[in-house]
């Protein structure tokens, strides 16, 4: 299926009745099958522009960002990532092994399977050139790949606008990034695609600047939820890095050298400065196709005032 016949398809969904969308949970398995669907001979290379957004008057993005927060199914029809077009599927496992107040998948002990999506959030993919890392993770409460679940979905971002970092695996991603692009940027263009995402995420989320944790929190649990304000994923400085150019040149590299790619998870209630190490992500497989890029799905809740 080519990129045109998917826009047609997203601007036809503009016409249809608003749809009641049902989960009832997928298998490790499934999901992971679907996202290995027609790997890539040669790495997309998908440019996002204003026009990406907009089309025929309508916001697209708008309608992307409803369905994120509406549709909690982990694969769906295809579609086009609009804002991170171009990224890399991982799948390992989500490991909490510290003590903290914090509950659910948040809790000591807590083991699952995770799938997860590394991407850039604009066009540029390439080393020397801006860059804003994110990672958005789906977390399966079991061990056992085909039992059918109900996921948890995260979101971590380093810089909406992007930086010039060298390496995915160095990053600080966070679910409150910054927007606000390095003295050094004189290019107008890429600051207004960030305040465009930004406004159009404000018609189906009033805080789209935070994405909460408490899906996590709250997975799997059955007593009092504690959720973290912050969280953050950066990757170990004990294992080695590469200089490849593509970003996801550059994961498939450290899982080979590595043989694992091992982020640390870190919370924190009281600044972004201070932050607790309670656990690790483990991936140690990834794949570049259209199945990841077009098929998996990571839902969102709305913000809550009152978040538990």
């Amino acid at each position: 299926m080519n990129f045109k016949s998917l826009r047609l398809n997203a601007l036809a969904l503009l016409f249809t009745p608003t749809i009641a969308f049902t989960y009832d949970g997928s298998s490790f398995n499934e999901v992971w099958d679907e996202v290995k669907n027609e790997p890539y001979f040669e790495l997309s290379d998908t440019k996002v522009t204003r026009k990406s957004f907009f089309q025929q008057g309508y916001n697209l993005l708008a309608e992307a960002a409803k369905r994120t927060v509406e549709d909690k199914n982990d694969i769906i029809p295809p579609f086009d990532k609009l804002l991170h077009a171009n990224g890399i599927c991982l799948q390992g496992e989500w490991k909490i092994t510290e003590s903290s107040i914090y509950s659910g998948y948040f809790r000591k002990g807590s083991k699952g399977k995770i799938i997860a999506r590394a991407s850039t959030t604009l066009t540029n993919t390439k080393r020397g050139s801006y860059r804003g890392f994110g990672l958005a993770g789906k977390i399966f409460p079991t061990n056992n790949g085909d039992e059918v679940v109900k996921t948890a979905n995260f979101f971590l971002i380093d810089n909406l606008i992007g930086t010039y970092a060298p390496n995915f695996t160095r990053v600080e991603m966070t679910n409150e990034p910054s927007l606000v692009p390095p003295i050094s940027l004189s290019v107008a263009k890429i600051v207004g695609l960030g305040l465009a995402a930004v406004n159009s995420f404000a018609e189906a989320d009033k805080k789209p600047g935070i994405r909460q944790l408490y899906p996590v929190s709250r997975l799997d649990e059955d007593g009092e939820v504690r959720t973290p304000k912050w969280m953050m994923a950066k990757g170990d400085d004990n294992e080695s890095t590469n200089s490849l150019k593509d970003f996801r040149d550059e994961i498939n590299q450290h899982i080979s050298e590595n043989g694992k790619f091992t982020m640390g998870i870190y919370t924190s209630d009281t600044g972004k400065k201070n932050w607790q190490r309670v656990g690790s992500i483990i991936f140690k497989e990834s794949v570049s196709s259209w199945g990841c890029d077009h098929r998996l799905h990571f839902h969102h809740q709305k913000f809550e005032e009152n978040m538990k």
